[in-house]
């Protein structure tokens, strides 16, 4: 069963076609890499599911919800969260402070009353304590009162999907998660994403350029070329197709 559906997105900068009537469905519970080139859309793509950019046409439904017709603010209490390319954590706050921030779209105080202080501190308790459990869960439990300044690069990473944990979300945005790693260090993200996937109950929409990691850990694959889809399928599939070969290799000479 689909999770979320894309139908025919189109994103267009001035006469830049960014993305070109994309269409796939992402079943719920799996892992589906989106993959392609530099310059396919992925990103942008990730961006409209977030409401960062406006599609031209289309429709993207998660759990029978048109993302298109609602606003930013909705997208992370409706159960979606996201990574980004580069970090982008708090580096003089503490990696707890840090998680917590992910969690406040589940709060209930509200912006008048949180700087009222009306109800704010119960919240912030309960708040605090689950993210702390959350980091113990993660083997991040003994960072937490440090700030983020000054951790190593794969660390802070991992801080990053935690925060996107924080949310409670059914959909997780990874995008390039893998970007900077070590050899060991991307080894090891792949296990965690399918751990982190069954534990959690996700769903996870992966855009990575590590193929090795890619096929090892997704159930689906959507290959993108010019921001239009050129192949869908296993990663058995995928790796096979003629389209695919030609998009990242180049079309053999005559």
């Amino acid at each position: 069963m689909a999770l979320l559906t894309v139908t025919d997105v189109g994103v267009r900068f001035g006469g830049v076609v960014a993305l070109d009537g994309l269409s796939f469905t992402v079943s719920e519970g799996a892992i589906c890499a989106l993959i392609g080139p530099n310059g396919a859309g992925k990103t942008t793509l990730f961006n409209v599911l977030c409401r960062l950019y406006d599609a031209n046409e289309g429709i993207v439904s998660f759990d029978g919800h048109d993302l298109l017709k609602l606003p930013a603010h909705r997208i992370a209490s409706l159960g979606i969260a996201r990574t980004f390319q580069n970090v982008a954590l708090f580096p003089a706050l503490t990696v707890l402070e840090n998680v917590m921030t992910g969690a406040h779209s589940r709060g209930r105080v509200g912006f008048a009353r949180a700087v009222l202080r009306i109800g704010a501190g119960k919240e912030e308790r309960w708040m605090r304590a689950e993210c702390q459990a959350l980091l113990e869960r993660l083997d991040l439990g003994h960072l937490a009162t440090r700030p983020c300044a000054g951790l190593p690069y794969g660390t802070l990473k991992r801080i990053e999907i935690a925060r996107a944990l924080a949310g409670q979300p059914r959909l997780m945005l990874l995008d390039e998660p893998a970007a900077g790693l070590t050899h060991s260090e991307v080894d090891e993200l792949g296990q965690q994403i399918r751990v982190i996937r069954d534990e959690f109950d996700l769903t996870v929409l992966l855009v990575e350029h590590h193929m090795a990691m890619v096929m090892q850990i997704s159930d689906e694959v959507v290959v993108m070329d010019f921001g239009r889809k050129i192949a869908e399928g296993s990663p058995e599939q995928v790796r096979n197709d003629p389209k695919v070969i030609e998009a990242y290799l180049g079309a053999p000479s005559a």
